[in-house]
């Protein structure tokens, strides 16, 4: 049995929605209560803000500065990335060798769901975009966040591959927001006659370690000689800086590059102006001949045609592959994918029985999308222009006959340098954090989590050879975990002969001797057995050093330490992987980790300035947002005080907590990031001591810096609000779904009646959700079912011109009484399926106005084995357009859902809950622990934060810091150590006031 996903109604309240914080004095406000406060990270103003600075000879601003903005340190930490990109490998050596070596790809295309805001930063939301085929990108758009505000964690998994990662992107079309105003912004000129703002834009973009500015730019103003001169200055400056990785897209409306505008959307021999996306043409692809001319004046103007890239809408992709290489010119364009504004093609054509059938078709969509519809680069179907569907039909899997963008781009790694190298092939996402196999959090979701990716996916070859082989299948898996919320899941046949899952290439020194392997596996099975696996790694000389993993004891993660015989110091690894090899038709074995290290050890900088912001604080339960620096100095960017995890011997960070000063320790969480959100921290009641401490992991990934330590001191318990009950996985409206404002209006149920059953339904006059989640529970309305019992549902939505018609719908009985709702064609277990009906067809023309009038009936029966006893009915609509918001659980698209009360009753025995195959038990403590002492500079020494509105007065006690907000989340007032604010200067209506003493923020909303 898969277990359900945590997305609570508290979930939904941690990162969305505004329960009311302690001594409040408002209503909920949604915009006052999220985690995140992102609403100074506008453009002109950090550009303005570093213009200041940089008059007065400084880089970057302050602290107070950046406060005074209404900049937080606490939201900076969520923007600021202290991954280096280290760089690929050459990519001469390259698996597909007709491919052009300098061929790139640059994924034009959004991250996560919805535009700027919390959008793509860590929270409790498992069933979330986790891309990961990073090991063919070159660049990534970030095409929903505006300029300087692309979440750390996406920039720190990019960085992690070699890609690099736009800031944010800037819109300008012929029929909507126009460009003159950008143009005479950005080119205002000093005394001296220079543009005022280069230096500022360059040194924003390497104080917060993103890569570059992205343009969607439609309308005419490119063409003016001052985008020109300017841009090309942004260029120079970079370059003078060190900023070799600096990037300036643009795409225009033009799908060639004519020779008159040559230097104006490419470069000349004074330098470069932008790298260029050729528009598609009909959502395809340029045609051969404008991508050759393209190529020629490319090479006219700059003698390459490096940073041209042939753009693509991928709505559809059916499109021109076989005009990529037509000639030697077109084979020289890389490659650029499009789409969308909101979330990427790949996610929206997602779909799945439910989210963890979700999120495994997400990563094959993936795969085929870039190795090829068998998922293997050496095992590619033949190109064709037509057939390569996003979409199931029939018996063919969605991209199961396309080529792969691997036909055309050569894969990419990061992983030379010095051993270590280490993996516990995290995606950055799961229902639940596991530490050495057990829970220790609930759902969660930080990119900056997500490990390095297999540069092959999947290489699966005869050993030691490139002949394909089939007998085994590898795919990343959320249904058991190590360390995180993913593992790796070898099934299929082990032989006498073998297969080898050539996972990573590297380039990689033993430097310091006596290498050696770490792996954890599982099997599931009692007993003892063989694993039938090895470790393999592929010296320089071609030759192939296996390491038997051996035995495996019982059914739970076994974490197994072996020598690497042969391998010897000075050797140069150059690719890393496993071997299946025995003797076992139904093979079937779980990886969780894979480390290759030897003796060498590097001490890391430890952690200062540990903050916590308490947030959604009830009795029983906190969400915490933790931040952080580190003791070292910057290097590369110094001038930037941009320190580079690297540069302190970091590799990566371990979020603690325990429970009292001398609890027990959990690992919570881990992040590359320097802040990271702990959502839904369990608490017993008033006695609990919460604790939350961070370490450093130092590159050597054995060595670790003292843990620092913060007591999170509780409000008034006797205010706090009850901890909200939680018994089934919320269906709730997605808020950043495109339509939103129009879903809450008219997409709702008003009739629901059901015949044939114990005791019926009889549901009529529902109405829009005053509260927008588009959610109803209805009280006292209760249907009564007996085992075998033929039962008709008739469904009625409200009758609109945009209403429920356009949705599909399915209904959901939990019919073994767990608490979940189990698809129907789960492969555990196909007859515990629990879905009555699912009806209709993506982009249905007209959808189903039957849906609205005069509603519909569907007949199910009522299983045999459906356990007596209480249960739920859920009724899920979600937009027709795309089908992987359709799930029993999550977050809909522009949908409704609706539950009743159920009980079942019957003399037959029911059938029960499936089993969990998560090992069972309390988390061991994190190894080598040191630092006890607590972190004192905490309000515990001085009392909660508090702040009171009265007599039009803000008066605050145990405040060091304060930011007050109105309810539209514009800063009104910074203080420092505030005891009264006159608010008599302020307009009736609500306001947050924020508040830091010591370690410990909190948040507070007032009226006036």
């Amino acid at each position: 049995m898969k277990k359900k996903v945590l997305l609570s109604t508290l979930a939904m309240a941690a990162f969305m929605s505004a329960m009311p914080s302690v001594n409040a004095v408002a209503a909920d406000d949604s915009k006052t209560s999220a985690i995140y406060d992102f609403s100074g990270f506008n453009d002109k103003t950090l550009i303005d803000l570093f213009y200041k600075v940089y008059q007065d000879g400084r880089k970057y601003p302050i602290e107070a500065e950046f406060a005074a903005a209404g900049i937080q340190q606490s939201d900076i930490a969520f923007i600021r990335s202290h991954v280096r990109n280290k760089g690929i490998i050459d990519r001469s050596g390259r698996l597909i060798k007709d491919t052009y070596e300098k061929r790139n790809l640059w994924m034009n295309i959004p991250m996560d769901v919805g535009k700027d805001g919390a959008v793509g930063h860590p929270n409790s939301r498992f069933a979330s975009d986790v891309y990961s085929m990073w090991n063919y990108t070159n660049l990534f758009g970030a095409w929903n966040h505006g300029l300087f505000s692309t979440p750390a964690a996406w920039t720190d998994a990019a960085h992690k591959n070699g890609t690099g990662m736009f800031s944010g992107i800037k819109f300008f079309e012929s029929w909507g927001t126009t460009s003159s105003a950008w143009i005479g912004y950005i080119t205002q000129t000093d005394a001296k006659g220079n543009y005022k703002y280069i230096d500022p834009i360059i040194n924003c973009l390497m104080y917060f370690g993103f890569d570059g500015i992205n343009y969607n730019w439609e309308d005419a103003g490119y063409q003016e000689e001052d985008v020109t001169n300017f841009h090309k200055e942004l260029w120079k400056k970079a370059k003078e800086n060190g900023f070799d990785d600096f990037h300036c897209g643009i795409y225009t409306s033009s799908n060639n590059l004519p020779a008159t505008n040559g230097n104006i959307l490419f470069g000349d021999e004074t330098g470069r102006t932008f790298e260029l996306m050729l528009n598609y043409s009909d959502g395809d692809f340029t045609s051969s001949y404008a991508m050759e001319n393209s190529a020629k004046v490319a090479i006219s103007q700059m003698g390459t045609t490096d940073g041209l890239y042939a753009g693509m809408w991928f709505v559809n992709m059916d499109r021109r592959w076989t005009s990529l290489n037509a000639n030697d010119y077109t084979k020289q364009v890389s490659i650029c994918l499009w789409g969308e504004h909101a979330q990427s093609r790949i996610w929206s054509y997602n779909s799945g029985a439910d989210a963890y059938e979700q999120q495994a078709n997400y990563q094959y969509l993936q795969e085929r999308l870039m190795s090829g519809g068998n998922r293997n680069p050496l095992n590619r179907p033949a190109i064709s222009n037509t057939g390569n569907n996003w979409e199931a039909s029939g018996t063919k899997k969605p991209l199961q006959t396309y080529a792969g963008l691997a036909s055309w781009i050569p894969e990419r790694s990061t992983i030379h340098g010095n051993l270590p190298f280490g993996t516990n092939f995290s995606l950055g996402n799961g229902d639940r954090y596991a530490y050495k196999g057990k829970k220790t959090a609930g759902s969660w979701y930080n990119m900056a989590t997500q490990d390095v990716v297999p540069t092959y996916r999947w290489l699966v070859v005869k050993p030691g050879t490139q002949t394909v082989s089939t007998d085994v299948d590898v795919v990343f898996t959320h249904a058991d975990q190590y360390i995180g919320g993913t593992s790796l899941l070898l099934t299929g046949k082990a032989t006498t002969a073998g297969t080898d899952v050539v996972l990573y290439k590297t380039d990689l020194n033993v430097s310091a001797g006596n290498p050696f392997a770490k792996i954890a596996v599982k099997s599931g099975k009692e007993g003892t057995n063989a694993s039938s696996l090895y470790v393999i790694v592929q010296k320089a000389d071609g030759s192939w050093v296996e390491a038997p993993v051996g035995n495996v004891t019982g059914a739970n993660w076994q974490e197994v330490k072996v020598a690497l015989n042969g391998v010897s110091k000075s050797d140069v690894i150059k690719h890393i992987g496993l071997r299946v090899k025995g003797s076992d038709d139904a093979y079937k074995m779980y990886v969780g980790k894979l480390e290759i290290n030897d003796d060498v050890k590097a001490k890391p900088a430890e952690i200062k300035d540990l903050n916590v912001e308490v947030k959604d604080e009830y009795k029983t339960m906190l969400t915490a947002k933790v931040f952080w620096n580190v003791d070292a100095q910057a290097q590369k960017r110094a001038a930037w005080g941009l320190v580079y995890n690297d540069e302190a011997n970091i590799d990566h960070f371990e979020i603690l907590y325990k429970n009292g000063e001398n609890g027990k320790v959990s690992e919570v969480g881990r992040t590359s990031s320097w802040g990271t959100v702990i959502p839904d921290i369990v608490l017993e009641g008033e006695a609990d001591e919460p604790y939350i401490g961070v370490r450093s992991v130092s590159t050597d990934l054995k060595s670790y810096s003292p843990v620092k330590w913060v007591k999170v001191t509780r409000g008034d318990y006797a205010q706090l609000p009850a901890t909200p009950v939680v018994d089934y996985p919320i269906s709730q409206l997605d808020p950043n779904a495109d339509g939103v404002s129009t879903a809450q209006k008219t997409r709702y149920v008003t009739d629901v009646t059901t015949t044939g059953a114990t005791g019926n339904l009889d549901y009529h006059g529902g109405k829009a959700i005053a509260d927008g989640t588009n959610y109803s529970h209805p009280e006292g309305h209760v249907l009564k079912i007996k085992q075998g019992e033929t039962v008709n549902l008739m469904l009625k939505g409200y009758d609109a011109s945009d209403g429920l018609k356009y949705c599909f719908v399915g209904a959901w009985i939990d019919f073994n009484c767990d608490k979940e709702f189990h698809p129907n064609d789960i492969k555990e277990d196909p007859a515990n399926g629990e879905r009555l009906f699912k009806f209709g067809e993506a982009r249905h023309k007209g959808g189903y106005p039957e849906l609205q009038n005069p509603g519909k009936t569907w007949t199910f029966t009522v299983p045999n084995d459906a356990t007596p006893g209480k249960s739920r009915l859920r009724v899920v609509y979600s937009d027709l357009w795309f089908e992987g918001a359709f799930l029993p659980s999550g977050y809909t698209s522009k949908g409704f859902t609706i539950d009743f009360d159920v009980e079942i009753t019957g003399d037959n025995p029911g059938r029960g809950a499936g089993a969990d195959i998560h090992d069972q038990g309390v988390a061991d403590e994190p190894e080598m622990l040191q630092g006890g002492t607590v972190n004192a500079i905490n309000s515990a020494s001085q009392g909660v934060s508090k702040v009171e509105a009265a007599e039009g007065k803000f008066s605050f006690q145990n405040v060091e810091k304060a930011w007050v907000y109105d309810a539209s989340g514009v800063l009104v007032k910074y203080l420092v150590n505030p005891t009264e604010f006159d608010a008599q200067q302020l307009a009736s209506g609500v306001y947050l006031g924020k508040m830091q003493n010591g370690n410990i923020i909190r948040s507070q909303k007032l009226v006036k």
